[in-house]
């Protein structure tokens, strides 16, 4: 089981449990975590999946893009467990639960 939690931003402390895979948006409807907040944030902008004993970022050709160590998120890349990264102008990262 990870947790993505919301470092900083409107939703700062916030978390969510999961233990595949995650959605990260806007959209209620779309997304499994809802960052409604933050403007910058696509409807659908980013997947997060357990592969193994590993994490995968993915961009979902969101608007704003999604940043991890400051560069950009292109196609699917390996996420440490406790890196940041960001969405939007939401800061966020990954733990185990």
């Amino acid at each position: 089981m990870y947790l993505l939690e919301v470092l900083s931003g409107p939703l700062d402390g916030t978390t969510w449990p999961f233990e595949r895979e995650i959605t990260i948006g806007r959209d209620y409807a779309q997304a499994d975590a809802c960052l409604s907040l933050d403007r910058y944030v696509s409807r659908q902008h980013a997947r997060l999946l357990i592969d193994g004993s590993s994490i995968r970022l993915t961009d979902l050709r969101s608007r704003n893009g999604t940043r991890l160590g400051g560069q950009p998120v292109v196609g699917d890349v390996p996420l440490p467990v406790g890196e940041p990264f960001v969405v939007g102008r939401t800061l966020l990262r990954v733990t185990r639960a």
